[in-house]
């Protein structure tokens, strides 16, 4: 079983500071620094580097219509998945203004490590959930290679859900297992031969 990263920093911390406080201090301190890691477990991460485990904020981010967006969305299109790629639909809305779709991601060290698409639809064109409420599609997420396996697709996700509104996204093959995890349920329907998968938030 593996250990959660924020065990093994608490294990460093306490370790380096064993001699100058008593076990009283240390259990104390203990407690105050687990409640205010999980506070904020939703916007800090630990990132894998080559020199190990490290904690970092991993803040989402509404990303600019501007031509330096454009620039890292053509890093994705060289890097990703050519079946992700939003280069052209960017490209448009640098063009044309969308209110209905806005683009959202994740920065480490300066560079635009995963983003996404959303769209928001009303009641009006809901014909996903009933009765039809309105929701957010999650589309085109994507994590750059060099920063898989740190969660960043899981706080995107995460951070659309925390606007307590229905979501549907269409899962890509082999990516049901993802959804499900963050409690995404299959809606046994097809689109584009892709899985319709929704999440509705608890009353």
């Amino acid at each position: 079983m593996s250990v959660p990263p924020f065990v093994l920093y608490l294990i460093v911390y306490f370790s380096k500071r064993r001699d100058s406080m008593d076990i009283r201090n240390i259990t104390l301190e203990f407690v105050n620094v687990f409640i205010y890691i999980e506070s904020i477990r939703h916007t800090v991460k630990f990132f894998n580097t080559e020199r190990g485990i490290c904690m970092t904020f991993a803040k989402v981010e509404k990303l600019p219509v501007n031509y330096k967006t454009a620039e890292d969305f053509e890093r994705f299109a060289a890097q990703g998945n050519a079946e992700l790629s939003m280069l052209d639909e960017f490209q448009l809305s640098l063009i044309e203004s969308d209110d209905d779709t806005l683009f959202y991601g994740i920065y480490m060290d300066k560079e635009l490590a995963a983003r996404m698409a959303l769209t928001f639809v009303n009641e009006q064109r809901d014909n996903t959930f009933y009765p039809p409420k309105g929701y957010v599609e999650i589309s085109k997420l994507e994590v750059l290679p060099a920063y898989q396996g740190n969660r960043l697709g899981s706080s995107l996700v995460e951070f659309v859900q925390s606007f307590a509104k229905p979501v549907r996204t269409k899962a890509r093959v082999n990516s049901e297992a993802f959804w499900t995890r963050l409690n995404f349920k299959d809606s046994s329907k097809k689109e584009d031969s892709l899985s319709v998968m929704t999440w509705q938030p608890t009353k």
